[in-house]
């Protein structure tokens, strides 16, 4: 019954009455509760299971606990999975075996979504015709539609498994190599043929290091196959094909990243920027589309420089640049320059700003490094050379941490430009689903994440002089029952959806993703970190769309002063979020969205702060060479 690539997510489905989500195509009752064929059984479809009828069974914990990616030998256990446990969902409810009927086990498993949503696409799996008689097109299916769900509920989902990602990967590569024969299977199956290259071209995009596949396997063969799947696209759009759908979400950033979706204006700017693409430092670049995701909050530095590079202000002439921008993925960490050793960055150790080939031109000023997560420490190198120039950041404040290494740095607001972190679009469109007018908000405040309390996170987390507001804010409202707090939990989009204010406390720095997440979810983001800066405020009211308070504020104080705001304010508050949104969304700005001065995107955001940094820096005194002498003549 190939039920593997299914059971490899830890999804749960909703048994009906008599097993009638297990009978698929060959296999019937019939054949596998009356005759007991030992084909029709795997891990997923087991006899007790299917053959029951509307008997009792007994149940190994309570079913109705296990969604998103846990199970009961995930969490029933001496160590459980961390999340595995919150204030409704604990061992004493969900580890208890007992006694179920099946009528009342399908009505409530189908009253969680996640579980009601993978049984209709599991179901309807074999109902299409299509591309029958292969078992490589069945395993794409299944495989895509457990990711498709997963990301529907804001889950990242596992990754195809070794052996399936192995099978598709040699399929597709040779798609790459033979485009008769990407034509020939394009024909037979077009749902499936984008569907597999979506579930392997990030890997392909990697080298694939743990395979040895022959040939050139490099962004050039990625960038291949995203030309062959964007044709397709193009005349076959994934809407109208359920069950295939997978992840058309997922990998809605390639064709952008690889230069097949046209170019743009720069929403109108006039400004010249100057890309260095030095061969000794191509290797920071890649590999795209995992530098893209990996971590995605702080991936923005990979957007961004694509974004600039099929844009009208890009020049290849430094003479008439205004700015020099210098691309490095800095934020993908170990599949880049960093090292293995003690540095605190990212950048080789050989990295020295100074022997960029324009960088005197004015000392620095009109240079632009992108740090789309950390700023590097004060005391490193690069940024005591780079003091001058401009720092594309996230970061507005990163304090001392004891634990170590030195963060400690901060953001100029006179000279740097901040940027929000980045979200997936598959991400951007699971909260906006979630997200409920605010008559129907029932949670008055929710905070969901790593605290110094967690028990898995690293060691300067535990001692950050920042977090520990957080502790504070899960220790009060956690206790409250008309609030949602504590550490990471299955259903956060949901809570998130449900709650009118969205705590955004600091943690390890100042920045959190969580503020960017609010707008999506449409709860009004009350921030508790002294040290925030706040980007695009030329163009975002902040004091309409969110609440700043001290943070020595204590949690009653808090508490109360969330309960006195108007349900009026809250409304105009949340359409307020909902209009600013699109400056967060970095799958806006691209192609005709990124032709016009007034469009809204956070590319915008970076050319309109981009514009008065170089407009400053044409007036600026610091006009002569970092070293002089008298004249011998």
């Amino acid at each position: 019954m190939q039920a593997a690539a299914l059971c490899a997510f830890g999804l749960l489905l909703p048994w009906t009455a008599r097993g009638q989500s297990c009978w698929h195509g060959e296999f019937d009752e019939q054949r596998c509760c009356v005759k007991n064929d030992p084909a029709c059984w795997d891990d997923l479809y087991t006899r007790g299971k299917c053959c029951m009828g509307n008997e009792t069974r007994r149940s190994r914990g309570d079913p109705t606990c296990w969604m998103d990616g846990y199970s009961y030998e995930e969490c029933c256990k001496e160590n459980p999975k961390d999340g595995c446990w919150d204030a409704n969902f604990g061992p004493e409810r969900c580890c208890v075996d007992k006694e179920l009927n099946v009528t009342d086990l399908t009505v409530n498993v189908l009253e969680i979504d996640f579980a009601e949503a993978f049984g209709r696409i599991l179901a309807h799996l074999n109902d299409d015709s299509d591309c029958e008689g292969e078992e490589f097109w069945n395993d794409v299916k299944k495989t895509g539609a457990a990711l498709n769900v997963s990301h529907t509920f804001g889950q990242v989902g596992r990754p195809p498994n070794d052996v399936i990602l192995k099978l598709v990967s040699k399929r597709a590569l040779r798609w790459a190599q033979e485009p008769q024969t990407w034509h020939a299977d394009a024909a037979q199956c077009p749902e499936g043929a984008l569907a597999a290259v979506d579930l392997v071209i990030s890997d392909i995009d990697r080298a694939l290091e743990r395979w040895t596949w022959g040939g050139d396997v490099s962004e050039d063969t990625a960038r291949t196959l995203a030309g062959l799947r964007h044709a397709l696209a193009q005349r076959r759009p994934f809407a109208s094909m359920q069950p295939w759908r997978t992840q058309d979400l997922m990998v809605e950033h390639v064709p952008r990243l690889y230069g097949l979706e046209g170019h743009h204006r720069c929403h109108g700017s006039s400004l010249r920027i100057y890309m260095y693409q030095l061969p000794q430092y191509a290797y920071m670049l890649k590999p795209v589309l995992r530098c893209s995701q990996k971590m995605s909050q702080c991936s923005a530095s990979v957007h961004l420089h694509r974004w600039l590079m099929s844009g009208s202000c890009r020049t290849e002439s430094p003479e008439e640049a205004d700015l020099f921008y210098f691309p490095a993925y800095e934020a993908c960490y170990n599949e880049t320059a960093c090292s293995s050793g003690d540095t605190e960055r990212c950048f080789p150790q050989s990295f020295d700003p100074e022997e960029l080939p324009f960088f005197h031109r004015r000392g620095g000023q009109d240079h632009i490094f992108v740090f789309a997560c950390n700023l590097l420490p004060f005391m490193d190198l690069i940024s005591i050379r780079t003091r001058n120039s401009i720092m594309v950041t996230v970061e507005s404040f990163q304090a001392v941490n004891v634990a170590g290494p030195n963060m400690l740095a901060w953001l100029v607001y006179s000279k740097d430009v901040l940027i929000p972190g980045y979200i997936p679009a598959w991400r951007v469109s699971s909260m906006v689903a979630f997200c409920r007018p605010m008559i129907e908000r029932t949670i008055l405040a929710t905070f969901h994440g790593h605290s110094r309390s967690s028990e898995k996170v690293g060691h300067m987390y535990k001692r950050s002089l920042m977090s520990e507001v957080r502790d504070r804010i899960i220790s009060y409202f956690g206790q409250n029952s008309c609030c949602s707090a504590g550490p990471p939990v299955r259903d956060y989009f949901r809570r998130s959806g449900l709650s009118r204010f969205c705590l955004i406390p600091a943690g390890l720095t100042a920045w959190t993703i969580h503020l960017y997440e609010a707008f999506f979810f449409g709860c009004v983001p009350v921030i508790l970190s002294d040290d925030l800066t706040v980007p695009f405020q030329d163009v975002i009211d902040w004091t309409k769309v969110s609440i700043k308070v001290p943070t020595n504020l204590t949690m009653e104080e808090l508490h109360q002063k969330l309960l006195s705001v108007r349900f009026g304010t809250l409304k105009r508050m949340h359409q307020a979020l909902k209009d600013a949104r699109c400056w967060f969304d970095y799958s806006r700005g691209w192609g005709i969205e990124g032709q016009h001065e007034n469009d809204c995107s956070p590319y915008n955001g970076l050319m309109r702060g981009l514009a008065k940094r170089a407009a400053a820096i044409k007036t600026s005194a610091h006009a002569l060479p970092k070293y002089w002498e008298p004249s011998t003549g």
